[in-house]
């Protein structure tokens, strides 16, 4: 029995492809409220179910059974005419009155480095008290401890992850490339899950490196942001190496939108509300990325360590790079 729904919404950038003639791809993977594209140019394409949302590069559609994607095989073929998307012969999709959604709109950060910490400061505090226990998010008050409390060891990845990601944001406050580029090889593809939590991480870095460039260009910041697109993207699968891209845009989910829009302002408690949000996104993706994201502005800004930031009395370093220029070393 094929399943025929007309698009709620997708991406602008979705639509400039789909809505021409004659696109062309095949069935990536399909999950239960989920299901991805690959089209002939290598570019990745998803189609979710109305309770997932706006992504940067998904068509929505209404809510339905689970089954609506249980017999598309990976490499059944989909074809596109510009009006409809079929997949195989199960799933039709009508695309003329979905809705153009944009991923990347949002503001930019405050300029004021004071105002843009103190709302870092309160989300992290909440995304590490409402991060689910296996989240990277975790391990952030301890980016500065060599080793963790022992019960944060119970989590299998969790001893080498800690490493890793203490060692990419060091890596990135002081523009060290090639330490960058060794962490992100290894961090690539680490974890769990559908996008796995050291790719989860690396977007939410990438994220920040796209909005940190849009508040005061750095071409040292977008060749990092570049290198580490490039050391990961091999090391993972095609679905996790498209969001690392999407990232590296600055393109976001819909769900991440309040949250740079709080540290567009100077509301800390939109900004604690907003990160409670997004950590509630997927098991631990979106508190993984999160947590990547936080790091990596603190990181790029030199803010004091996260922990610190979350008190009173915290107040902005400098945002210029050290002055004995690490970023080749």
């Amino acid at each position: 029995m094929a399943h025929e729904f007309e698009a709620v919404s997708m991406s602008w950038r979705v639509a400039r492809v789909m809505r021409e003639p004659g696109w062309s791809g095949e069935v990536l993977a399909a999950h239960p409220r989920s299901c991805y594209l690959l089209d002939e140019d290598g570019a990745v394409y998803a189609v979710v179910q109305q309770p997932l949302g706006n992504g940067p590069f998904s068509i929505v559609i209404p809510a339905g059974p689970a089954s609506v994607f249980q017999d598309l095989a990976a490499g059944t073929p989909v074809a596109g005419d510009g009006a409809r998307l079929s997949l195989g012969d199960a799933v039709h999709i009508g695309l003329a009155a979905g809705t153009l959604w944009d991923p990347k709109a949002y503001p930019g950060l405050a300029e004021d480095d004071l105002v843009l910490s103190s709302c870092l400061a309160a989300a992290y505090q909440a995304a590490v008290d409402a991060a689910s226990p296996a989240s990277l998010a975790r391990l952030l008050p301890y980016l500065q401890e060599e080793d963790l409390p022992a019960p944060l060891h119970d989590v299998a990845h969790f001893p080498r992850s800690h490493a890793l990601i203490a060692g990419l944001v060091d890596g990135l406050a002081q523009r060290n490339r090639r330490r960058l580029k060794v962490v992100t090889a290894s961090l690539a593809g680490l974890g769990p899950g559908l996008t796995p939590s050291g790719d989860d991480f690396l977007a939410g870095v990438l994220l920040a490196l796209a909005l940190a460039q849009e508040r005061r260009p750095d071409a040292t910041l977008q060749e990092i942001a570049d290198e580490l697109v490039e050391t990961a993207a091999p090391r993972t699968h095609e679905i996790s190496a498209a969001y690392l891209r999407a990232a590296r845009a600055g393109e976001v989910a819909e769900r991440w939108l309040p949250l740079l829009a709080a540290l567009g302002g100077s509301d800390t408690e939109a900004a604690a509300a907003a990160a409670r949000a997004v950590t509630g996104v997927g098991e631990t993706s979106g508190a993984d990325m999160l947590a990547g994201f936080l790091g990596g502005l603190s990181a790029v800004y030199r803010f004091p360590p996260l922990a610190e930031a979350a008190l009173p009395n915290m107040r902005a370093r400098p945002s210029s790079p050290p002055a004995a220029d690490s970023a080749r070393a």
